[in-house]
């Protein structure tokens, strides 16, 4: 199998939890990194036995045996670092959220587009076999009727750090971590809330701290959203049919699947049918499909799909009085 090389603009977390799943991954290398701190890229590129190591992100977008750059730097600078990406015409996958705000999302998919450039959204949870599972189980197998109710809830606690909670890098719970119910239950409906009840407790930073989402759909269907960064929540979630309802362990990463009739009695239970390696590699294993064939975005996480996020995100920040320096910036 030929190798798909990548390269990963940031060295931080999260580029740490996909260079150790490239690793592991078949046909796939971490080949480059990228900081704007050379003796970073060094150590991180010792960690992980990357071959390229580079001090700007500029350098990373030139080298010619790149085929993917992962953007792993904050919300705050997804757009700016993902358009560098594009300019130079590589392919991108932008770490969730896809940016700030809707605007500068569409500037960057507008950008690819005529550059004819593949940018994807890294929403980890779309591209999994098992939310995949929840999706034609309820959509196409009608396994609890038609629906009419989500609850879910995804927390930690993680108010002690700082890219979290510092909104000059777009910080928040919504942006880190309410995206994930926001997307399960728009997968699972496949619209967009017809209104919008909510609101959220800020932190002292001026960040949302715990969010509390009401979306109300066409035919009277609904979704209850809860969201935190200052507690570990149960982040299970329960999707209500009219013949039955569906239980998730995890909407995160889901671990358990349990399908119940009307009567409470459990008809169905289903778990991984394969041991992954992190949950991550799926969105490369589509991002490089698409790429070949040369489709300009992932099927899983359509850039209409990216965009109804971020609508609703500003939506929500709006009614919250929640802003991002750079956002004042720009007016």
């Amino acid at each position: 199998m030929i190798t798909f090389k990548i390269g990963i603009l940031g060295t931080g977390n999260i580029a740490e939890k996909i260079a150790d799943t490239l690793v592991k991954l078949e046909g796939f290398e971490p080949y480059a990194i990228a900081s704007r701190d050379i003796k970073k890229a060094e150590e991180f590129g010792d960690k992980f036995d990357i071959k390229k190591r580079y001090g700007s992100y500029e350098e990373l977008t030139k080298d010619p045996d790149v085929e993917l750059i992962y953007i792993a730097t904050p919300h705050s600078h997804h757009a700016e670092h993902a358009k560098i990406c594009i300019n130079a015409g590589k392919p991108v996958l932008v770490e969730k959220a896809f940016s700030y705000n809707l605007e500068t999302a569409e500037e960057v998919i507008n950008l690819a587009k005529s550059k004819n450039v593949f940018v994807g959204e890294a929403m980890w949870t779309r591209y999994m076999p098992m939310m995949r599972l929840v999706c034609d189980l309820i959509q196409k197998n009608k396994i609890i009727g038609d629906v009419r109710h989500i609850s879910a809830t995804l927390g930690y606690n993680l108010f002690k750090v700082d890219r979290i909670t510092n909104p000059a890098l777009a910080g928040g719970a919504l942006l880190d971590l309410g995206v994930y119910p926001i997307n399960l239950a728009l997968m699972i409906l496949g619209q967009e809330p017809v209104s919008v009840v909510s609101s959220c407790l800020k932190l002292q930073t001026g960040v949302d701290g715990i969010d509390m989402i009401q979306l109300n759909f066409q035919g009277g269907r609904t979704a209850s959203l809860l969201t935190s960064i200052t507690y570990k929540a149960d982040n299970n979630a329960t999707i209500y049919g009219t013949i039955g309802y569906m239980e998730i362990d995890n909407i995160n990463n889901p671990e358990e699947i349990r399908v119940y009739n009307n009567n409470g009695e459990l008809s169905h239970k289903f778990n991984p049918k394969d041991k992954q390696i992190s949950g991550y590699e799926y969105e490369f294993l589509s991002s490089r499909k698409a790429i070949i064939v040369g489709n300009l975005e992932p099927p899983e996480m359509t850039h209409e799909d990216t965009l109804k996020v971020m609508k609703l995100c500003d939506r929500l920040r709006k009614t919250w009085k929640v802003t991002y320096p750079m956002e004042s910036d720009a007016e």
